[in-house]
């Protein structure tokens, strides 16, 4: 046998390993895969509420770059088949600041005491896009995951302390697709809750999202999902 024969023969044999330890791989991503949808479907059961601290990063790359950190608590819950939200800012790039962003049926509503203005968004016939980036993580099925987004499981990684499994996620939908045509969500491995999310657009900017402190189904207070603001607050429809 020559010396190219045998090379080739060594070669080949290399070649079929690699393409068995890929389909291997690609075995192991799938199952890995199934587990996490698994646990986000347990979690979906028991979800009821949620509060935690939020830390954002807002980082542009395009057109110039820059970056605006942000913190303040967050607290979701489930009524029925409905989420809510409340999200109150207490720092901007560290100056204390104070606005409030609520979301519930359909209807998201700002308020900016300093302006003394509430601006309110309807989600229209978008509340179902708008619902399904609301509920990742906190809340939402591995069923509800699969049916509005193309998932790829791209192993384990350490988030705030915590052993996360990390999806990349693709909208299903254009139009959510032309918003974020891409996010990135570390799941909790212990409760399926997220840890972290990051939300790309088409220009690469993104928004960095990371929990902390996460109390799952405490009691949530009446009214948490209202906006009290003074009577001659002006309010601004879009």
């Amino acid at each position: 046998m020559t010396k190219f024969s045998k090379a080739l023969r060594y070669s080949a044999a290399v070649f079929a390993v690699f393409l068995t330890l890929q389909g291997l791989t690609i075995a192991y991503a799938a199952d890995d895969l199934t587990r996490v949808l698994s646990r986000l479907d347990a979690a979906a059961v028991k979800f009821k509420s949620a509060e935690a601290d939020i830390v954002t990063d807002i980082v542009q790359v395009q057109p110039l770059p820059d970056d605006d950190k942000q913190t303040g608590t967050i607290l979701f819950e489930r009524k029925g088949t409905d989420l809510q939200m409340a999200l109150h800012l207490k720092t901007d790039n560290g100056r204390a600041v104070s606005k409030e962003l609520v979301y519930a049926s359909g209807v998201g509503k700002l308020y900016e005491p300093q302006l003394k203005q509430i601006d309110v968004y309807k989600a229209g016939n978008n509340q179902a896009l708008a619902d399904t980036v609301l509920t990742l993580g906190f809340g939402g099925s591995g069923k509800d995951l699969q049916k509005s987004w193309q998932i790829t499981y791209v192993g384990t990684e350490q988030v705030e302390g915590k052993a996360t499994d990390k999806l990349v996620l693709i909208p299903k939908d254009e139009g959510l697709r032309n918003t974020y045509p891409k996010v990135i969500l570390w799941v909790d491995a212990a409760n399926g809750l997220a840890v972290k999310q990051q939300f790309f657009d088409a220009s690469g900017n993104y928004k960095l999202a990371i929990y902390q402190n996460v109390r799952l189904n405490g009691s949530v207070p009446s009214g948490a999902f209202e906006i009290k603001a003074p009577k001659d607050t002006r309010v601004v429809n879009h």
